[in-house]
This record gives structure tokens, sequence and C-alpha cells, in this order.
């Protein structure tokens, strides 16, 4: 210690010099980390951003779909032939959505796990649903009005799970140099009256 304060003494240019030169690679080496960090973090959201955008646009195929779908068996259930001779046309893959469904699944487990508890309510809407449209074929059908509650429920957690997605775009993407806190859908809002089906019963009442 007395060397390098004997030093310092004899060589107070040197001492500045190198004092600066520690300040210069300090700075240099913590504009490296910011650069690196926003670059990552840039490079990340571009990489995320069209895998939300798709997600998005197969909650809304899901959608059509599902007013689709609703349509033809509400329309076969009253004897409506083409709605009948079109249903039975359709590949059951699609019917029930399971090509949809299990893009759906990849992307959030693999990208977007926080939607995965909203997912969890529409996948088991879309279940229960399905489960109804398959006994409509059998020696039991499912009664009409359960159907009808059964579509609106899927539509109802569709809406949610669409409003969650835009409500926390940013936390997602992981955007944002300050991370804001994630907004998950409210049990209020999942328990909130479910409307009837987007479709020909839109405008009939319960009985």
């Amino acid at each position: 210690m007395d060397k390098l304060l004997n030093w310092i003494n004899n060589n107070p240019s040197g001492f500045a010099s190198l004092v600066s030169a520690v300040i210069a690679a300090s700075v240099s080496l913590m504009v490296f980390a910011v650069s690196q960090f926003l670059t990552r973090r840039r490079e990340r959201t571009q990489f995320l951003t069209p895998k939300l955008e798709e997600l998005y646009l197969l909650l809304n195929k899901v959608s059509e779909d599902n007013a689709k779908f609703f349509g033809l068996v509400y329309l076969s259930s009253q004897g409506d032939k083409r709605s009948i001779e079109e249903l039975a046309s359709v590949d059951d893959l699609e019917l029930y959505g399971e090509r949809t469904a299990k893009k759906i699944i990849m992307y959030i487990r693999l990208y977007f796990p926080q939607l995965s508890r909203i997912h969890q309510l529409l996948f088991a809407a879309q279940s229960k649903l399905n489960h109804l449209i398959f006994h409509l074929h059998t020696n039991k059908p499912s009664d009409l009005e359960d159907v009808v509650d059964a579509s609106g429920r899927v539509g109802h957690f569709i809406r949610l799970m669409e409003e969650e997605i835009i409500r926390n775009r940013n936390q997602l993407l992981r955007d944002g140099l300050f991370r804001k806190p994630y907004k998950a859908t409210t049990q209020k809002e999942i328990e909130a009256e479910i409307p009837r089906p987007d479709g020909p019963v839109t405008n009939l009442s319960a009985d």
C-alpha cells in the first residue's frame, strides 16, 4: 500500500491517466452491456410478435368456426336439409376444432404460459360443447338448449382470452424496459352473464 501511495505521489499525471482509462473502460463495458440487453430484448420481441399474432388469429378462427358449426347444428335440428348435408360432409377434426386446438396449445406452452389459465377454461368449454354436439347424433341426443348455452360459453371465453391478450400485449412480448404486472382475467369477468351464441338463435329467448 505504501509503495502504491508513493507511486501516486511521485506520478500524479500517470495516476490520473490510469483513473481515466479505468473509467473509460467501465463506461464502455456498461454501454456494451446495455446495448446487448436492448438488442436481445428487441430480437425477442420481434421473435414473439408474429407468434402472438398467429395465436390471436387462431382464436378468431375458433370463434368463426364456433358460430358456423353451431348454426349448422341448430338448423339441422330444425330439419334444414342443406344444413344436414353440409354438417355431414364436415371433417370431424374440423367440426370439433382439434387441429386448431393443438396449435393453440403449442403456442401457449412454448411461448405464452401466462395464458394457460384462461385457455384451460376455454378448452373445457369447447370440450363440453363437442360432447353435446357428438351426442346430438346418438340415440340419446343432447337437449338443444344445452348446446345453445355451451356454444355461448365458448364464445364468452374466446372474448375473455382475446381481451387478456390485448391487455397484456407488452408483457406477453416482454417488451418495454419496465415490466408491468400481468393482468389476468378476473373471477368476476369469468362468472359474468354469458351471452347466447351468434347465429340463428341470437334473438330467441331461452325457455
